[in-house]
């Protein structure tokens, strides 16, 4: 009897087929449908369609004969226009938007191929084995869907024996839409599957963007044939495949490497369904607000033209009015290019006040496309409940008064939020502010980040740290201070002034041997990492001058590398490094005039970046480009700032895009971050989510608004007889006339340090807007008769270039160590279990996140062990000598960085495995002592860090020391260091623990482990 036969047709094909048909679909095989191989659609069905649900060709069904050529010829264009372009124009007859004139009648008609008020009314069939071609020339598709005789899906699947999907999509992609691009002109999208993973893409998608269809209700890592299962079911049923033709595609034209390409574009799951809970919310009477939350990168600006496409196209909305609002003009503009795609008439872009203003007050209906800081003091612009307002980033577009003034301007419209980095602190709480407390987590919809690198929608972000070491000579230092306070005839009070400056974290980052360094690092690594990818870099420098210098740096080296490239090719192109930044201030140096980059010229540099071909490798930046920027070309972030919580997560999250090298097809695995800063415990805190129930401050402003008005006339009482209307040199003087020097003006200055202390508490309310401009006006006479500090300014401009080399030329010993790990793996599992490290019980800093871990606590618990060995009969050995030398070391220690975290693992397994040496020499010299481990099933290093631990512990640490202990009881055995499998065997477990925890696999952690183990086992 012969062993069964696991092939594709029973184990894959069969099985889907009989889901599409659990779903409404019929199934027909390929071989018995009523249509000639070279024909695209099934002729019957889809007459049938044009007579049943078009009135006019029902009464004069002669008029097929006229449409149904229309809709061949559409089709047989492919050739000549292009798959992509033909697909688009197949859209509008799929959606019944294309326009047919009949003889006799006067006006055009609307022709409907589907019906999707009523799925069910459709002919709905799946067949298998479809043969397409002329006798010869024919290919054949593993499954189709047909809607009325029109194939809307193409399916391929594979063995699950030696066959992938991504097979099953290359054929798609790479043979059948380029051999018969005909049968794809009517395409929604098509899916490969081999059982195991189920990706599906839109015509001319490239395989490595297909995306997996899901459920943000199911399990992250759900996998194999259940996730199959759910994608076809949610994906393939008739209701969602209708939709996706009606509300979720868009066409859009895109720069590929310099080449403009027509690129289709259709949803992903967590589109679809914030999209659609925004549309059940908007016409519910529930609520009138939203948050949707979507991990950067994901495409949340897409999600929101999808959102718009639905608004606008609802009947029951009565023709509204969608506002997209951004925080920036740069993304208001990619906005807008966005919603061009989606062919709306009624589509404008509020460049100005006075563009949003009229548009509002004069009642337009369609979408508006604006930035928040056009609604400032707009007032009341329109009252309509039928204003639904759509903002980016909304975790900042609201900030202060301007979100009040935006809802003050349309009070009776409905906000929904969308962001990757909800905020929840003292002073602002974007859960609040758009969300809905009876939403799980008061959000509409979430889209994880541990969610999206497991589709595959982002990839991981890897970080390693580099430790940029220096000395400061601080004797020498002083030394050289003192005498040049000396020779300069500096007062008391000019010496702490510039002390005050020196001591600035910009003196020391902007160090020109710390700056040499550092650039010296990062073009060393990029090119022995990064550039052979074919990838680009983004530098983020602490502030303008470093970027600057920055820029200055690299640009000589890469002048250096250039010089000597020629040498071997003279056909070398030179790489380039250009600064993004915001420059054209009056106190900018005259060379910075460079810098001041129109929005163009910005867009073009960017661009530039994107594109593959063009050798701008390095973009450096301080704060532009940190959200909003997309270039999946990104490989590789230089961080060299400080930076927290939203703000560090939205940069590193630069370079979690998908990419593929267009010359090797080598994919993007991971996007890596190069910290110079030591940003480990941050971005691990960054990553934490925000709690929604945080309360923030809790200040009491019943009647403070009364005392802030009392306050403020108390103020303006002292200048009863100036014309604040007035800006003349003689009405300042007249102000300042009512406020001589002496009391009367410390009087004015206690007054209006009243007044301003009043307003922070206060503000953003808007009751505040109608004092503005008293306030303001107050404010500069403060300003004017302060005592001035023109002196001191004067002072450090005379003196600060000085000062600053004499505290350079005292720093000394620059050195940038690789830190031989990616210490921070930003993947989904890290994530998941970050977040469930926050819901545990834990102590929490000043600002809501873990306190890290105190290193001080964990040795202080072991010395107290070692103690009591230092206190028994044999206490003054030198194995106990040694130790208590190494544990004054690691007092020293601290762990700031993520690479501390490896570093206290390495060392603590070092520490416990001499803890054992002196337990066993002791032993076998008869001392008594408390035995380390006193449970054998409980290793050594297991048993230290359980009972000594502080609660704060990184998971990281208990875990790996676990998984380790618990290597010996799996595949040890007596004698195994001594042949060859066992000690093959041992290493292999700990090399996959390590591996597990994405550590190093060699080197000292290794090697210490192994050590530990071989030493106790």
């Amino acid at each position: 009897m012969s062993a069964a036969v696991f092939n594709e047709a029973a184990t894959v094909q069969k099985p889907i087929i009989g889901l599409l048909a659990d779903i409404g679909w019929k199934h027909e095989p390929g071989s018995a449908l009523p249509r000639p191989f070279e024909d695209v659609f099934i002729d019957d069905d889809l007459v049938d369609a044009l007579i049943r649900l078009n009135p006019l060709i029902a009464h004069d069904e002669s008029r097929v004969d006229l449409v149904l050529p229309m809709i061949k010829a559409t089709v047989l264009s492919v050739a000549e226009d292009g798959l992509v372009a033909v697909n688009q124009k197949m859209m509008k007859w799929l959606r019944g938007e294309q326009l047919v004139r009949f003889v006799g009648e006067s006006n055009d008609t609307a022709i409907r191929l589907i019906d999707f008020d009523s799925p069910e009314n459709n002919s709905l069939i799946v067949s298998d084995e479809v043969t397409f071609g002329v006798p010869g020339n024919e290919r054949r598709f593993d499954i189709v869907l047909w809607v009325n005789g029109i194939p809307l899906v193409v399916g391929e699947t594979k063995s699950p024996v030696n066959k992938s999907w991504v097979n099953g999509a290359a054929d798609i992609h790479e043979k059948y839409e380029v051999q018969k691009p005909q049968f794809f002109a009517t395409n929604v999208l098509s899916f490969a599957t081999e059982g195991k993973e189920f990706h599906y893409g839109a015509v001319r998608c490239p395989i490595d963007h297909w995306e997996m269809w899901g459920s943000t209700d199911e399990p992250y890592d759900l996998s194999g044939w259940e996730r199959v299962k759910s994608s076809v079911k949610g994906l393939l049923n008739p209701s969602r495949l209708l939709s996706i033709i009606t509300d979720f595609t868009l066409y859009e034209k895109t720069d590929n490497n310099g080449r403009t390409q027509l690129n289709k574009i259709i949803p992903r799951y967590p589109q679809v369904e914030a999209v659609e809970a925004i549309h059940e919310r908007v016409l519910s009477e529930d609520s009138r607000q939203g948050l949707v939350m979507q991990n950067q990168g994901t495409g949340k600006t897409l999600a929101m033209a999808f959102a718009a496409v639905k608004l606008i196209r609802e009947p029951a909305l009565r023709s509204p009015t969608i506002v997209a609002v951004a925080d920036r003009v740069d993304l208001v503009d990619q906005t807008f290019n966005q919603f061009k795609t989606t062919d709306l008439p009624r589509l404008l872009q509020a460049d100005s006040t006075p563009d949003l203003q009229r548009a509002l007050a004069e009642d337009k209906r369609g979408i508006i496309v604006t930035t928040i800081h056009k609604f400032a003091d707009a007032g009341l612009l329109n009252s309509r409940d039928n204003i639904i307002v759509l903002v980016d980033e909304a975790h900042r577009t609201t900030e202060g008064m301007l979100g009040k003034q935006m809802r003050e301007a349309l009070p009776n419209a409905q906000f929904f939020g969308f962001t990757g980095t909800p905020i929840a602190d003292k002073d602002r709480n974007t859960f609040k502010l758009f969300g809905d407390p009876n939403d799980d987590g008061w959000a509409l919809n979430t889209y994880t980040p541990e969610r999206s690198i497991a589709d595959g929608t982002t990839v991981p972000i890897h970080v390693a740290p580099r430790l940029v070491e220096f000395s400061i000579h601080k004797e020498l230092l002083d030394e050289a201070f003192e005498a040049f306070a000396e020779e300069q005839e500096l007062s008391d009070d000019s010496v702490e002034l510039i002390k005050g400056k020196l001591t600035k974290l910009s003196t020391i980052m902007s160090n020109p041997e710390r700056v040499e360094k550092v650039c010296a690092d990062i073009v060393e690594h990029f090119y022995s990492h990064i550039n052979p990818l074919g990838m680009k870099a983004q530098i983020v420098a602490y502030d303008r001058p470093l970027c600057v210098a920055f820029e200055q740096e690299i640009n000589r080296l890469l002048d250096a590398r250039h010089q000597e490239a020629l040498v071997r090719n003279p056909d070398y192109v030179r790489d380039e490094a250009a600064v993004v930044m915001s420059a054209g201030s009056k106190d900018d140096p005259k060379d910075w005039s460079r810098y001041d980059l129109t929005r163009q010229q910005t867009n073009a540099l960017t661009d530039r970046f994107r594109n593959f071909h063009d050798p701008l490798k390095f973009l450096i930046v301080t704060s532009k480009l940190g959200t909003g920027f997309d270039a999946p070309i990104e490989g590789v972030l230089y961080l060299d700032k400080p930076m927290r919580l939203h703000t560090l997560f939205q940069t590193i999250s630069r370079t979690n895009r998908k990419w593929k090298n267009p010359k090797t097809g080598q994919e993007k695995k991971y996007g890596l971050i190069v910290d110079y800063f030591g940003l480990g415990d941050e971005i691990a805190r960054a990553l934490k989510p925000s709690d929604p129930n945080f309360k923030g401050k809790n200040v009491n402003i019943d009647g403070l608004f009364e005392e802030f008005e009392t306050a403020m006339e108390t103020c303006l009482r002292q200048f009863e007889t100036v014309n604040r209307n007035d800006g003349s040199a003689d009405a300042l003087q007249d102000a300042l006339n009512c406020i001589p020097p002496g009391e009367d003006r410390d009087k004015f200055a206690e007054e209006f340090g009243m007044l301003s202390g009043i307003w922070e508490l206060l503000y953003p309310d808007t009751r505040l807007t109608e004092h503005k401009q008293d306030y303001r006006w107050l404010a500069s006479i403060y300003n004017i008769a302060k005592p001035s500090t023109t002196a001191n300014l004067l002072l450090w401009k005379r003196l600060g270039a000085k000062t600053l080399q004499l505290v350079h030329d005292h720093i000394g010993d620059v050195t940038v160590t690789d830190g031989g790990i990616d210490a921070v793996i930003v993947d989904e599992e890290t994530i998941a279990k970050l977040r469930q490290l926050g819901l545990a019980d834990r102590p929490k800093d000043d600002d809501g996140g873990l306190d890290a871990i105190d290193v001080d606590e964990v040795i202080d618990n072991i010395a107290t062990r070692l103690a009591k060995r230092l206190a028994g009969a044999n206490g003054k050995h030198q194995v106990y000598k040694t130790l208590s030398e190494r544990l004054e070391k690691l007092r020293e220690s601290s762990l700031h960085r993520a690479k501390d975290s490896v570093d206290f693992l390495r060392k603590l397994l070092e520490l416990a495995q001499k803890l054992v040496e002196a337990e066993k020499a002791e032993d076998s010299g008869g001392a008594e002592g408390l035995s380390l481990l006193p449970d054998p099933n409980i290793g050594a290093l297991t048993q230290i860090l359980e009972e000594y631990k502080p609660e704060n512990t990184p998971v990281l640490v208990s875990e790996v020391v676990r998984d380790i202990d618990g290597i010996v009881k799996e595949v040890r055995y007596d004698g195994w260091s001594q042949t060859r499998e066992g000690d093959r065997a041992v290493r292999k477990e700990i090399r996959l623990v390590l591996k597990k925890y994405l550590l190093d696999t060699s080197g000292p952690l290794f090697d210490k482990t192994y050590a530990y183990v071989a030493e106790n086992y």
